[in-house]
């Protein structure tokens, strides 16, 4: 029934895909306007409705395909994103390690370092240390002549008490000479490639999303129609 004009319908515009009553046909006068009941003769046996059933079969395939597909592809991203985690995890151990390894090395010969200083300052301490209880001995045995010699023994006191002193103030001017009293410092310099690291290393690594050519076919009727078509000519061959 027109709800325009109440009237039944008995015509069909191709163009505008509607059904007119007479009333409805003056504004489709330039239309391709058929009679109802031609349109709809046998229509749910037509090849147009048996293809429109087609394609909404396939549609809802396809529909369903592709929510697999996009559904695979957000369970694919998560597995991926925990892989990851794992592989930067592992990143980070392993340069945790490297690390450890290198401030074991350093720490070592830090070590070395300050065995090697402490030797070299002690070949020299000890030795002088000698000298100073041999130069306070003298200096004990020179006030006791001072006080107690007479002048014969000052004189071979003072003598055998010059040569000791002369003694030691060349040992002490050859230290000097030899470098022997060089202050030693233990100096650590960072190496240039850690310190490049803290200069420059701004990032752990980057995230990026990489885009692959769909696999999904599409279902269409009018494909399968094509198919069959094909098909068909090469066996009448």
């Amino acid at each position: 029934m027109c709800d325009n004009h109440n009237e039944q319908y008995q015509l069909y515009c191709n163009q505008h895909a509607s059904p007119l009553c007479l009333q409805c046909i003056n504004d489709h006068s330039k239309c391709n306007v058929t009679s109802l009941e031609k349109v709809t003769s046998n229509v749910k046996t037509s090849g147009q409705f048996l293809d429109l059933e087609s394609r909404l079969g396939d549609l809802l395939q396809n529909i369903e395909r592709i929510k697999k597909n996009r559904e695979a592809n957000v369970t694919d991203i998560e597995k991926l994103r925990e892989q990851h985690i794992k592989e930067i995890k592992h990143i980070r151990v392993e340069i945790n390690n490297h690390l450890d390894n290198l401030e074991k090395q350093v720490l070592e010969e830090l070590r070395e370092k300050e065995y090697q200083c402490k030797e070299s300052i002690q070949k020299v301490l000890l030795p002088v240390k000698e000298r100073g209880s041999i130069i306070t001995q003298c200096q004990l045995n020179f006030k006791s002549i001072k006080d107690y010699a007479s002048d014969l023994q000052t004189y071979i006191g003072m003598r055998d008490l010059e040569v000791k002193v002369d003694e030691n103030e060349q040992y002490l001017q050859s230290l000097i000479d030899t470098k022997g009293l060089e202050h030693l410092d233990l100096v650590y310099k960072v190496d240039t490639n850690v310190q490049n690291i803290l200069n420059n290393l701004k990032s752990f690594g980057s995230i990026e999303i990489k885009n692959h050519i769909s696999d999904i076919e599409l279902t269409r009727a009018k494909d399968k129609q094509a198919q069959i078509q094909v098909a068909a000519t090469r066996k009448d061959r």
